[in-house]
């Protein structure tokens, strides 16, 4: 795959994001490091995430939002190993991500970009096997993207800080037990097809394509029971088909999240080729 996988020396702007990496990568060619470093700051920026927080949990309990400062790891630094592309991570927290990528990006501006935490997230296109895509439309009571259609994923936790390396592949495989309630022997392919940043908030997000042993209906009635279903008020299905992805974004534009959009492009680009991804990003610029 090494021909095929590619790390520009500088990001690729398509619109709403930023992409970093483009490829196929299975499991066995994605690798993660490790090191202790923490994210840069200073007295000022600290104070700024602490006040940020103190408001975002005052908010949370006024507007009944979901609130809660895990440990995530941040993306240091992207790299190649021969075909295999390898990610250093750090620790940060949710908090640290709020008070900075989310609310305070431009800090990037002044400081320069590792002051940001930087998480790193993890999100799929799920195909099912009656051939749809589909995304979830986000509750207004989580605490970003409220509202916007966006895909199933999360970020890449901590859970023991001295435990095995976290694997973004995982990772996202439990995202779709967590929020869809998909077990794991249900996911027939996953691949990653790339890296990207939403350019607002500059967070770096895995995307996977990921394809399941399930019709979209069974999907929607097995959600109730998921571990994290109140993140989404209703999945949205997409047809399969190059021609309906590409009506379904101009149709939907405005309630997508960068990612999402991001998600659909490199989905295409993956099954429909370089000519169509190419195409699509032509037109949409013509018209949005």
């Amino acid at each position: 795959m090494a021909d095929t996988n590619i790390k520009a020396s500088q990001s690729q702007d398509c619109g709403t994001f930023l992409l970093d990496v483009v490829g196929q990568f299975d499991y066995d060619d994605l690798a993660v490091k490790w090191t202790s470093a923490n994210r840069r700051s200073n007295g000022e920026i600290d104070a700024l995430i602490e006040s940020t927080w103190k408001e975002a949990a005052e908010r949370s309990v006024r507007e009944n939002r979901m609130l809660y400062n895990g440990n995530l790891c941040r993306l240091v630094d992207i790299g190649f190993e021969g075909p295999k592309l390898l990610l250093t991570l750090g620790p940060v927290t949710f908090q640290e991500f709020l008070g900075t990528n989310l609310t305070h990006s431009d800090l990037r501006l002044a400081h320069g970009q590792d002051v940001l935490a930087d998480p790193l997230g993890v999100s799929a296109a799920i195909t099912t096997n009656d051939q749809f895509v589909f995304m979830g439309l986000r509750s207004q009571k989580v605490f970003y993207h409220a509202g916007r259609i966006h895909p199933i994923g999360g970020v890449l936790e901590l859970s023991q800080p001295q435990g095995p390396l976290p694997n973004p592949f995982r990772a996202m495989v439990d995202e779709l037990a967590e929020e869809v309630n998909l077990p794991g022997h249900c996911v027939k392919e996953i691949v990653c097809v790339g890296l990207v940043r939403d350019k607002h908030i500059v967070q770096p997000e895995l995307i996977f394509d990921v394809a399941i042993n399930a019709d979209f209906e069974a999907v929607r009635c097995a959600v109730a029971q998921a571990k994290d279903s109140g993140e989404h008020v209703e999945f949205i299905p997409i047809r399969n088909h190059p021609a309906a992805v590409v009506s379904f974004i101009e149709q939907r534009y405005v309630e997508l999240t960068a990612v999402g959009l991001a998600t659909l492009l490199l989905h295409g680009l993956k099954h429909w080729g370089s000519g169509w991804f190419a195409s699509t990003q032509g037109y949409l610029r013509s018209l949005i």
